[in-house]
């Protein structure tokens, strides 16, 4: 099958248990049914809701968690710079951001690039970028974060995604999951949509108060839950989606060529349902940085403004 949809009236249940009616819903994939890898995607997985499609599985790749392979004192700080044994970059605030912030909901839904083609070069060593990287409004504590990085002593640019978490209630405050995106998990979470390598990611908290971070598994047609579901707040009543950069821009004070990065199908989860995110529910961020002040890297949004692209140029 090439990516199996439906187009009717249908009844969607939120999180919270209320039936939300869609009139000639938006096609999504068939649940629980495989996608092979090189077979292209002609709709979206829909956004996970347990009461609706049953517990997510639970990570089938633990030992690919670059976060459980070293002593935890080797997983670079915040506050500190990158250092070339730490195989895992910094998530210290960024210096060249642009997007929009999420004002609503408790969670967030996205269509990720992968860009594992983006290339950082030799002037530019020492630079991270997060893009696109996604926070959900409504104190909650996991963002979920596509990161590229090359810094001194790296022969090439490091591809990865991972699950930040911003609360620390166990006293470890960062990486929860930090995978990197090698054939085996491309394999797994990535199929090509729109012409792109894409991955599909959640991130929600749930009526306990817990956040959860998912990714959807296409050689099983199933969301994945990637980390152990951290319960609390966060001091960030707003959220974010955003292509995020550090050292780039006011240090190096580079503005290279990379690959477009886009973020689409972005919806935010509120109680009964996933709406999109919108003007309504969303605000400009940015553009900060040299790059996309000087107008050298531009903001793309074709649907205001749950599909963003960062054209780099």
């Amino acid at each position: 099958m090439r990516g199996t949809s439906w187009k009717a009236v249908t009844v969607v249940v939120g999180l919270a248990g209320a039936p939300v009616l869609a009139e000639d819903a938006t096609a999504h994939l068939p649940y629980g049914v495989p996608v092979p890898e090189g077979q292209e995607l002609n709709a979206a997985p829909e956004p996970f809701d347990e009461s609706v499609h049953g517990r997510a599985i639970p990570n089938t790749q633990p030992q690919a968690n670059e976060v459980l392979k070293g002593a935890a004192a080797r997983l670079p700080e915040r506050s500190s710079r990158p250092r070339p044994r730490d195989p895992i970059p910094d998530i210290f605030p960024g210096s060249g951001d642009r997007g929009f912030w999420v004002n609503q909901g408790q969670g967030i839904f996205a269509a990720n690039d992968a860009q594992t083609d983006l290339v950082i070069p030799d002037n530019a060593i020492g630079t991270t970028i997060y893009a696109p990287t996604h926070m959900p409004a409504g104190n909650a504590c996991v963002e979920t974060v596509t990161a590229h990085w090359r810094y001194s002593g790296m022969a090439t640019t490091a591809h990865a995604h991972g699950f930040w978490d911003h609360c620390g209630l166990d006293g470890a405050t960062g990486w929860q999951t930090f995978e990197g995106m090698d054939a085996t998990w491309k394999g797994k979470y990535v199929r090509v949509l729109d012409g792109e390598e894409r991955y599909f990611t959640e991130v929600y908290k749930d009526g306990s108060g817990c956040a959860h971070g998912l990714l959807y598994n296409f050689t099983q047609g199933l969301w994945e839950e990637k980390l152990t579901p951290i319960c609390g707040n966060s001091g960030f009543a707003t959220g974010w989606t955003m292509w995020e950069s550090h050292y780039l821009m006011d240090v190096a004070q580079r503005c290279p060529a990379f690959p477009r990065v886009r973020a689409s199908g972005i919806q935010v989860y509120t109680v009964s349902a996933w709406p999109a995110l919108t003007p309504s529910n969303s605000s400009q961020l940015g553009p900060y940085g040299l790059c996309w002040t000087n107008g050298t890297y531009n903001f793309q949004v074709s649907v205001p403004n749950s599909d963003w692209t960062a054209l780099t140029p």
